[in-house]
């Protein structure tokens, strides 16, 4: 069964030609500033391409298995932000097996802990406990400039 050797979120994900992955500013907070009074849709998402890289480790048998890697992320009220993704592993004998999923927008419409969960599926079953991580949201109100028309 594969486990689990790395799985965070971060900006950019290179993969060379060797196959080595380099991982552009890992974070696990955001904070926005926004003038202060406006208002931010629960389900705002901001136009900020990101990445959710983990690399996984295979035991014998592992390479004729059809797993696949699902992932989702959930608002801090525990709704879904887009649907659940499912990307099929590619496992070769003694070489750990990298999975990125290039996220096209980041939610932004609530404040607090957004939850990214990651497991594998065989058959469309879980076979796997979930990994677990938490990107913290921060929303600062910039108050108006002095004589600013508000």
């Amino acid at each position: 069964m594969l486990k689990p050797y790395v799985c965070v979120a971060c900006e950019k994900v290179i993969v060379a030609q060797d196959g080595v992955a380099s991982l552009i500013a890992l974070f696990s907070k955001i904070i926005l500033t926004v003038p202060a009074g406006t208002e931010i849709p629960p389900n705002a998402v901001a136009p900020k391409e990101w990445a959710v890289f983990s690399i996984w480790d295979p035991e014998p048998g592992d390479e004729r298995r059809n797993y696949f890697l699902c992932t989702q992320i959930l608002y801090p009220d525990e709704s879904q932000f887009g649907q659940i993704t499912r990307s099929k592993f590619n496992i070769e004998v003694n070489k750990r097996s990298q999975m990125t999923l290039q996220v096209q927008g980041f939610p932004i419409g609530q404040t607090g802990e957004y939850t990214i969960l990651s497991w594998v599926e065989e058959n469309e079953k879980k076979v796997s406990d979930p990994i677990q991580f938490g990107i913290e949201v921060i929303i600062n109100f910039a108050a108006s400039p002095a004589g600013a028309a508000t």
